[in-house]
């Protein structure tokens, strides 16, 4: 009797699972299409963006090409094409367009606006060099205080782009004549471990550069000569008598 009432149950077990599979089925169906659909579209998406910067690597080649034969309109305008594409390599394309808008055309104003204008979230290390760029180009028309405020982002932080933000605005801080201030930068450089040697070896010679630090020395003023009250002088000459 018991094997008779296991016998039924599966029975309604299974006529439940049926009729659920019936009323529920297609949804099940949706989402293993949609599964499918997903891999297969992210699939697609990974071959387009590698063809895509493929393609791009071969758009940038023949770009310096033209920028060697300076032939630095048609370079540009490629150059251009590219960085407006936001693929890889557009990041790369703007610092060889900089290079162009200054070397080819003389316009560093203009460099300096291509390499900000390629600068995002500075995850990337091409947007650190580009941003260290722009500001080397601008570092004669900005103030100290603008120049800081443009290498914040990376002054901020640590390793080789903080060390070359802070050799910056310590030159600046030199041309200013603030000689303390550059002092005190060159000589964190000179003792910074993730300092690039090079950075190093200029904070080295900046510093012997530097005049020397010399102690304040009293001296007393010196009254104004109109001021200061003379002596008679004695005349030592005798006026003789005629005999």
């Amino acid at each position: 009797m018991a094997d008779i009432f296991e016998e039924v149950e599966e029975g309604l077990r299974q006529d439940r699972l049926t009729g659920l599979w019936k009323k529920y089925g297609i949804f099940a169906y949706i989402a293993a299409a949609l599964l499918i659909g997903g891999v297969a579209f992210n699939e697609y998406r990974q071959v387009q963006a590698a063809n895509t910067v493929e393609e791009n690597a071969s758009r940038l080649e023949a770009a310096l090409v033209e920028v060697d034969a300076r032939n630095y309109e048609s370079a540009a305008a490629q150059l251009t094409e590219l960085i407006d594409d936001d693929i890889a390599p557009a990041k790369i394309a703007a610092h060889y367009l900089a290079g162009v808008r200054l070397d080819g055309n003389g316009d560093a104003a203009a460099a300096a606006d291509v390499l900000t204008a390629s600068v995002g979230d500075l995850e990337d290390p091409t947007e650190k060099l580009a941003l260290i760029k722009a500001a080397y180009l601008q570092a004669d028309t900005l103030t100290r205080s603008e120049l800081e405020g443009i290498l914040s982002p990376l002054k901020s932080g640590d390793g080789p782009f903080a060390a070359l933000a802070t050799e910056l605005v310590a030159a600046k801080a030199l041309q200013d004549g603030d000689i303390e201030f550059a002092r005190r930068e060159f000589n964190f450089l000179r003792l910074a471990q993730n300092a690039p040697p090079g950075v190093v070896t200029r904070a080295q010679q900046a510093l012997a550069a530097l005049p020397p630090i010399s102690a304040e020395v009293e001296t007393t003023p010196v009254e104004d000569a109109a001021d200061v009250p003379t002596e008679p002088v004695a005349d030592d000459t005798t006026e003789e008598t005629p005999e």
